[in-house]
């Protein structure tokens, strides 16, 4: 595990968000391609990644924020503070407020630009999975989103500078469950997925539907083993289950709907709107 890649000085460039980075540059990259091969106006997909990126950053830290309150009420600045702890960077993001601050954005930004969501959405789908894919390696790398306690030969040491080495060595704990792995791991196979589905000509939206069905069940699975504070779980599940369940029905019910209003359409890069 390596939290810091390096430093300059003080500061230190962290991995995660090192591959925060490459996630978002590598997203940007194949959305384009996938748009041209779509017929679709790719020349927007660097304003719309830019969007994205930040109301991504700004939902997942709202989020975050929402459900840790009582560590920033004696400090609102630090909610916005980059710098904090002789560090450059946020500490504190949660994915799925990324994804709602993004999927926001991405609805004003075509609606502005009266444009096709649901074409995009197609050609942005798999951007999302393989950015998760990159995004847990730096959250293994740095040590948070960590799982439970384990005994079993699949469980990883984390160093004492991480948040989970930290964790690890209160309980007692011989190893934990690298969640983040698996997030990964799932994440990369997700978007494979989602690349080999773009094949067969389907409706407009359900690639995007796809992808999130199959990442809200992978997070609901992923999620009992990992770790959570008190606090964090409502009636046995987290809150990021509570709100899979709530995404993946409502994608089982959009893609069903679309097989069962439109059988054998093809993708319509012009018409479908959202």
């Amino acid at each position: 595990m390596h939290p810091v890649i390096f430093s300059i000085g003080h500061f230190g460039i962290h991995s995660y968000g090192l591959m925060l980075a490459i996630s978002f540059l590598f997203g940007i990259w194949i959305a384009t391609e996938r748009a041209k091969k779509s017929g679709l106006d790719h020349t927007v997909m660097a304003d719309l990644g830019f969007w994205l990126i930040i109301s991504a950053i700004v939902g997942a830290r709202l989020y975050y924020v929402g459900l840790h309150f009582e560590e920033f009420q004696d400090d609102l600045f630090s909610i916005v503070n980059p710098f904090q702890h002789g560090q450059i960077g946020i500490g504190g993001l949660v994915m799925y407020g990324g994804f709602i601050g993004a999927f926001l954005s991405g609805l004003i930004f075509f609606r502005m630009n009266k444009m096709p969501f649901l074409p995009y959405a197609d050609a942005v789908a798999p951007a999302f999975a393989f950015g998760e894919f990159f995004t847990r390696i730096g959250c293994f790398m740095n040590g948070c989103c960590y799982g439970m306690p384990t005994t079993s030969k699949i469980g990883v040491c984390f160093p004492m500078d991480s948040p989970a080495g930290q964790y690890q060595a209160l309980m007692h704990a011989h190893a934990l469950m690298p969640s983040q792995l698996f997030l990964s791991g799932g994440a990369l196979a997700i978007g494979l997925i989602i690349l080999i589905a773009s094949i067969p000509k389907t409706f407009s939206g359900f690639q995007f539907y796809l992808t999130m069905a199959l990442s809200s069940a992978l997070r609901f699975a992923v999620d009992f083993t990992r770790y959570y504070g008190p606090g964090e779980t409502f009636k046995g599940l987290s809150h990021n289950q509570w709100l899979c369940i709530a995404i993946f029905g409502i994608m089982v019910v959009l893609i069903i709907a679309g097989f069962v209003k439109k059988p054998g359409n093809t993708v319509d890069t012009g018409a479908a709107t959202a």
